[in-house]
């Protein structure tokens, strides 16, 4: 009788009767539960590594399939060689170890063309995989792929491979296979067939033995290493000492990296090696290296690269993120100019890593101490004059010339439509302002002194300081406005300066004073700016009794009218007015200073006693108007 395979049942082939317990017709079979094969594979993979027992599953699967394949051919008589072929998936179905679906189907037996694509659903390997272990990184369905390839290479009379490209085991959704002829898999399927050759379960044993035996010899290396790593953070000991011990444990060459890949320790010749060329110039890296590296960064894990032409020093690099409270704060990179990456370089590379982590926690702490204390003591100087003496004399003692002239910064970070609830983030770019403004001194040779709040930076900054930049006050603090508006971003930065503070004795007074410039910057409202207390003239004086908006309010119920026609018919009415006031009333002087026909300042003049009813005759009306004005230029609501 003609069969197909899709009518191919369990009633087909096996004789239930038979007392020999050759149930598939002629051939003897026995029934095993997927638990005890779960079992079986799960042996295989903690004696010998999955690498190994791999090995073993796919050749048993082939040999599975071969031979099924043979009997197959004899037992039915098949409609075509394409029914046969089909029938070893339809065994995967009927026999429980999967449920097989095509999804794309190009086999030509006499052209010998074969290029499958389907899902296998409810995979007994993937189950029993992750019955007994964590999810794989890699497909685990080896049985699977096996018995596929062995199939249809024996019923196609051409090698055909199977590789799994989605598993459940890894995560996927469902098992997705492709098969195809080597011809068709070309280069692509070179490594895999390594798999598949033969090898005797006693030289993998021997192999095992020696591997286990190798790994005690690494693990008694990295107990050494880890006591000597121990032993330097003990004596308390820096970055340098640890690169030193690593480099020297393995031989090679090792430099350690901040966040902006930027050498903070080294090991060796290592100049030109630094992380910085290749994240600078990852158009010339394979897309294989550049996966690696992202995935590095994402996942603070280990990647290793080959670096070759057309980098100027080709070598080999063992790289991995430091990571502290699970943000990347540098890199620890192991260099061999010659030579391979071995087995044991990853273990101590991590451990490393570790320490240097440690490391540089336990560096910021006393860092953040000392920045703490002296933070208090300048927050002392700035708000309580009474107590300066004492803080004065403390800051004396940590080198800190108070005698001198200084300048007292306010940098406030501040945008509306920025919710700062995540308080880390703001910390951070708070803190990386600090460290701008530490780098700054210190490449001056000078020192700075600064305490910080949630969102703001206060520091007392060296008139010296500001003169070696060869600057006014003004363009020092536009210059570091911006670098730091680069930092703080999307928040805006708001700088408020105060006059220069000749002793100790002025600060408190220059604090206020440039407290009442960030307040006049959050009025003006103009994005991130520099405000000098200086250029609020005499309104600093008002400002100590009177808010901004009062002062506000108060200039406008002089000069509002004026102020709206001017907005409304685009006239210079408020700009007559202040340059009138400025040349002492003379109608002739402002004419020439404006540019205009004395006719048209007479015009203009009675305009204006139109609009606001202002009678400059009077002396007092003058001084009013005049302060008016100021206000709303210091407001920054007119400019003339």
């Amino acid at each position: 009788m003609v069969k197909k395979a899709s009518d191919l049942t369990l009633k087909d082939m096996f004789d239930l009767k038979s007392k020999d317990g050759d149930f598939l017709r002629d051939h003897r079979m026995i029934i095993s539960s997927a638990e005890a094969w779960g079992a079986l594979s799960r042996d295989l993979i903690l004696a010998l590594g999955i690498e190994r027992a791999k090995r073993f599953l796919l050749r048993y699967g082939w040999n599975c399939g071969v031979h099924e394949a043979r009997i197959f051919k004899d037992m039915f008589q098949w409609e075509d060689d394409m029914e046969w072929i089909l029938a070893g998936s339809k065994m995967h179905n009927i026999s429980g170890r999967v449920f097989s679906t095509p999804a794309r189907l190009n086999i030509q037996v006499k052209t010998g063309v074969f290029d499958v694509e389907g899902y296998w659903y409810n995979s007994y390997e993937a189950a029993q995989y992750l019955k007994h272990f964590s999810p794989h990184h890699e497909p685990v369905c080896y049985f699977l792929v096996g018995y596929a390839g062995g199939y249809c290479t024996e019923s196609l009379g051409k090698r055909v491979i199977f590789k799994e490209v989605e598993c459940a085991a890894k995560g996927d959704p469902q098992c997705r296979y492709v098969g195809k002829t080597l011809e068709l898999w070309g280069d692509d399927i070179a490594d895999d067939l390594v798999d598949y050759e033969q090898e005797d379960i006693g030289d993998e044993l021997d192999r095992a033995y020696k591997r286990i035996e190798k790994q005690g010899e690494i693990l008694k290396r990295a107990t050494i290493f880890s006591q000597k790593l121990t032993r330097v953070v003990l004596q308390g000991k820096g970055l340098d000492t640890i690169a030193r011990t690593l480099g020297e444990s393995l031989n090679c060459g090792v430099i350690i990296e901040n966040q902006n890949y930027e050498s903070i320790a080294e090991f060796g010749e290592m100049a030109g090696y630094s992380l910085y060329g290749l994240m600078e110039n990852k158009e010339l890296l394979s897309s294989h290296q550049v996966k690696s590296i992202n995935r590095m960064l994402q996942e603070h894990s280990t990647t290793e690269l080959d670096i070759t032409e057309p980098f100027p020093l080709p070598h080999k690099r063992l790289t991995i993120p430091i990571v502290i409270r699970n943000q990347t704060y540098g890199f620890i990179s192991l260099i061999k100019k010659e030579g391979e990456i071995g087995e044991p370089e990853p273990a101590f590379l991590e451990r490393a890593a570790n320490v240097c982590a440690f490391q540089m926690l336990n560096e910021w702490t006393v860092i953040e101490t000392e920045q703490r204390m002296k933070g208090e003591l300048l927050d002392e100087l700035l708000t309580h004059p009474d107590e300066n003496s004492y803080a004065t004399k403390k800051l004396s003692y940590l080198g800190y010339n108070l005698s001198q002239p200084h300048y007292i910064f306010i940098v406030q970070m501040a945008d509306s439509s920025v919710k700062w609830e995540a308080e880390h983030a703001l910390t951070t770019k708070r803190d990386e302002i600090v460290n701008l403004l530490m780098k700054d001194a210190a490449r001056a040779d000078e020192k700075i002194l600064m305490s910080s709040r949630l969102d703001r930076v206060h520091a007392l900054i060296p008139e010296s300081l500001v003169k070696k930049q060869f600057k006014h006050i003004k363009k020092f603090g536009e210059d570091l406005l911006r670098r730091i508006g680069t930092i703080a971003q999307p928040a805006e930065v708001l700088i408020g300066i105060s006059d220069c503070c000749e002793d100790a004795a002025k600060l408190n007074g220059g604090f206020k004073e440039a407290m009442k410039a960030i307040e006049i910057a959050k009025i003006k409202g103009k994005g991130s700016q520099v405000v000098l207390s200086t250029e609020l003239g005499h309104l600093a004086i008002l400002l100590d009794a009177r808010r901004p908006d009062e002062l506000e309010r108060y200039a406008s119920k002089l000069l509002g009218h004026l102020y709206d026609y001017d907005s409304q018919y685009s006239t210079e009415f408020l700009k007559t007015l202040y340059y009138y006031l400025n040349n002492e009333c003379n109608l002739y002087k402002t004419a020439r200073v404006m540019n205009v026909s004395v006719s048209g300042m007479r015009y203009r003049m009675g305009r204006i006693k139109e609009l606001s009813s202002i009678d400059l005759g009077h002396s007092t009306t003058r001084f009013e108007i005049q302060m008016a004005l100021e206000i709303y230029l210091v407001l920054g609501k007119v400019q003339f």
